[in-house]
């Protein structure tokens, strides 16, 4: 129990974890072209259960967890090709289990977790190809250890778990990470309380989540439920667009937002419908010191499609 996985090329990766009797750092593949299982080297390593897991390209990343001894801080990758073991940088933060994982753009992101009563909230990125770390912005939510997570479309995802008293949380949240600009956006929770090590999978733009305990009731539950992320990312990025504002106007020079990740391209058009100027969301402002006064518009597109478009008056 306690061991984790995660697939490569069409094939799934799992190893770790503890018996009643030992703790584990042996490492399998399975082949579900033939249903076969194929025992690969055990990690040169010590031998843990609740670490970090993370696939990308032909190498496996694994790190943190613990042992019958301490919790872990050191970070290993696993070459496919070679069948080879290597130790890469240690993670900066303090060691910890049972963490938050995910590949999110091409990179290695882990943090949360918690190593005796400390439940944290520290955040990471591994450079795989530098072999350095670096702590990004602290998660927004309270500190939480044992959900389950994932990764779609360039961002990364965690979902339930126990929250900073390692108990349950009124609702199973849901946070999206986006690697672009070192944010957090929420999500619809799941249904019911959060759970302790639940699981996910994703197949498309629908996630399924399963199992894990019900620490409210104390129950093992045996529901399994999907979610469309397509329609969910919909839905929020219209209510953010409903919620942006720009300032000031009647506007002079400047005309500046607020940033807001739903938001990729903002575009000014004049009262004819020309566009007079159009710049990335990242800017957050728009000179317009040299429009003519006048009446114009301010479109905010979204990252698929979505417009919201407000008057704008610019007067010198």
């Amino acid at each position: 129990s306690f061991g984790i996985g995660t697939t490569a090329n069409g094939k799934a990766y799992f190893g770790f974890g503890a018996t009643n009797t030992a703790y584990l750092k042996d490492f399998w593949s399975f082949d579900p072209d033939n249903g076969t299982y194929t025992q690969l080297a055990s990690c040169d390593c010590s031998s843990r259960r609740h670490p970090a897991m993370i696939s990308i390209g032909n190498n496996i990343y694994v790190g943190l967890g613990n042992d019958e001894f301490s919790d872990k801080k050191d970070w290993w990758v696993y070459s496919i090709k070679n069948n080879v073991w290597t130790q890469i940088a240690d993670l900066p933060g303090p060691a910890r289990h049972h963490p938050y994982m995910f590949n999110a753009g091409g990179q290695v992101y882990a943090g949360l977790g918690h190593s005796g009563p400390t439940i944290y909230r520290d955040w990471y990125k591994l450079d795989t190809a530098l072999n350095t770390w670096t702590q990004m912005n602290q998660f927004p939510g309270e500190g939480r250890v044992a959900g389950t997570q994932f990764n779609m479309n360039g961002f990364g995802f965690i979902l339930s778990g126990d929250g900073d008293n390692h108990n349950y949380m009124d609702t199973g949240e849901m946070w999206r990470y986006n690697p672009a600009d070192d944010s957090w956006l929420q999500f619809p929770p799941h249904p019911g309380k959060s759970r302790w090590a639940p699981g996910s999978f994703v197949i498309n733009n629908e996630v399924f989540f399963l199992g894990g305990v019900n620490r409210f009731t104390n129950t093992f539950p045996k529901d399994f439920v999907s979610f469309d992320m397509s329609a969910a990312t919909l839905e929020l990025e219209k209510e953010q667009l409903e919620n942006i504002y720009f300032f000031p106007n009647p506007a002079n020079n400047i005309i500046s937002w607020e940033n807001n990740e739903a938001i990729t391209q903002v575009t000014l058009i004049n009262s004819i419908g020309q566009r007079v100027a159009s710049i990335p969301r990242t800017a957050n402002k728009m000179d317009v010191s040299t429009m003519e006064n006048g009446v114009y518009f301010l479109q905010f597109y979204s990252r698929n499609g979505i417009i919201k478009t407000s008057k704008a008056i610019i007067q010198h």
